[in-house]
Parts: structure tokens; C-alpha cells; sequence
């Protein structure tokens, strides 16, 4: 029952960090994006990490090895973006 928990959560991270990945403010979830933009720009490396660890307590087999593999790659894609975004912008 446990293991079957930790998986349902990191789907919910994944399903919640392609939604942020896909960002439109003119959709249903722009709102809540924008909030959650509004509590920290690090707000979906949090939730990625939440993922992966997640992910290593859920159901063993082929589905923990594609939720790691799938929130590992938006992790290190949001990463780059915010280190862009931080780093990057402060000289021309």
C-alpha cells in the first residue's frame, strides 16, 4: 500500500512538472503556476527532486525505473533553465 503511494506521488510530480515545463498562461493552470512561480523560482527542482525520491520508494521494476529516468530528465532541463536564467542574464 505504501510503495503503491510513493508512485501515485511521483506521477503527481511528473504530471505537475510537465505542466510547468508547458507553461501557458492563457490555460485552466495558469493560476496556479503562477503561484507556485510566486512561492520560489526553485519551486519545480523541488518538486522534481520530491519526484525522483518518491520514485525510489514506490514499486519496483520497469515503472520506478521510468518515473526516475522521465523526472530526472525534467530536473536537469529545469536545472539548466534556471542556472540560465540566473547565471547567463548578467552580462551581455
Amino acid at each position: 500500500m505504501k510503495q503503491k503511494f510513493f508512485t501515485g506521488l511521483s506521477v503527481a510530480c511528473l504530471v505537475l512538472t510537465f505542466l510547468i515545463f508547458g507553461y501557458d498562461s492563457t490555460k485552466w493552470y495558469g493560476k496556479f503556476i503562477d503561484f507556485l512561480f510566486d512561492i520560489s523560482i526553485f519551486t519545480p527542482l523541488i518538486i522534481g527532486a520530491l519526484g525522483i525520491l518518491s520514485a525510489f520508494l514506490g514499486i519496483k521494476g520497469t515503472i520506478r525505473m521510468i518515473l526516475i529516468l522521465v523526472n530526472s530528465f525534467f530536473l536537469i532541463v529545469f536545472l539548466c533553465a534556471i542556472l540560465l536564467g540566473i547565471l547567463g542574464f548578467h552580462r551581455p
